[in-house]
């Protein structure tokens, strides 16, 4: 790892920026310590200048995201409006009431099946899943080990980035039926 001098950061910053613009999606902080030969320290340190140089500069509409262990430049939430007129799809109709609620039940039950989501929806769902891959909001992360190997579903980077979130464990708290509770309410009628 090369030491840089602190004193002169903003042409690490500069590099920094440079990547993740060039990157367009969002680049695992290990990716970038190789690719900067910085140090975690030094990476996050800059970055978090970075961020700063970002929040404090009104002329620019960029801003620089953690996303749980990577990083990317995006565009501020009040140019939210803007950049949905230039990427509206006019062949895509909008997401329905149904896909929101499928969308909700993956995110804070992933990983998740397809039979899950029926369960905690109580309709087949198999569909609005499909839907909500083809956006880009929702992605197929393994299988598990039973038969059959049903797929689990998570939601993606995409999904964090339009909701603004760093994680899917900053999700806010909602008082949704969750798997886990469906799944101990049919154990307890097993009885």
């Amino acid at each position: 790892m090369k030491v840089i001098d602190m004193q002169n950061d903003s042409q690490y910053m500069a590099i920094i920026e440079a990547v993740l613009y060039a990157a367009g999606d969002p680049i695992s902080i290990k990716s970038l310590m190789e690719i900067t030969e910085l140090n975690e320290i030094q990476l996050l340190d800059l970055s978090q200048k970075l961020s700063e140089k970002y929040e404090k500069q009104e002329d620019s509409g960029l801003c620089l995201r953690r996303i749980e262990d990577k990083l990317c430049l995006t565009t501020k939430k009040e140019y939210r409006e803007y950049l949905a007129r230039l990427f509206r799809p006019e062949h895509l109709p909008a997401l329905s009431n149904a896909a929101y609620e499928t969308l909700a039940a993956i995110a804070y039950n992933q990983p998740v099946t397809k039979s899950q989501i029926e369960l905690i929806r109580g309709v087949n769902s198999d569909q609005l899943v499909n839907r909500l891959v083809d956006r880009g909001y929702v992605i197929e992360k393994g299988n598990l080990d039973l038969p059959g190997k049903p797929a689990v579903f998570g939601t993606t980077e995409k999904f964090l980035l339009e909701l603004g979130l760093n994680s899917a464990t900053d999700l806010p708290n909602i008082n949704l039926l969750m798997y886990d509770t469906i799944e101990h309410l049919q154990n307890e009628g097993d009885e």
